[in-house]
């Protein structure tokens, strides 16, 4: 059975290519970002990132992400830090400071 990956350069490989040349062109913004594939978050966790907002925290040397919805977060000491490409402009992902 040939099936496709659910994401990465082999299931997008124009997309990447792309990337990879945005990448070469700002080698230094390149090292701050990366490609992330959304899958869990979308198909497997179903999270509407118009109603729902991840928030991240730093415990016990762990990275730990939490889908709370968007009417219930405070933003204090928090900074977008996952943007959507979309015209709504809200942030997917809020980190700490």
């Amino acid at each position: 059975m040939d099936t496709k990956p659910a994401c990465g350069p082999q299931r997008d490989p124009d997309f990447f290519e792309e990337v990879d040349r945005l990448f070469a062109k700002y080698p230094e913004a390149a090292d701050r970002y990366a490609v992330k594939c959304r899958r869990l978050e979308l198909e497997i966790l179903k999270i509407d990132f118009k109603k729902q907002v991840g928030v991240t925290r730093i415990e016990d040397g762990r990275i730990i992400t939490e889908f709370l919805d968007r009417d219930k977060v405070a933003r204090a000491h928090h900074a977008c830090c996952e943007w959507p490409n979309d015209d709504d402009g809200l942030c997917s992902r809020i980190c700490p400071e």
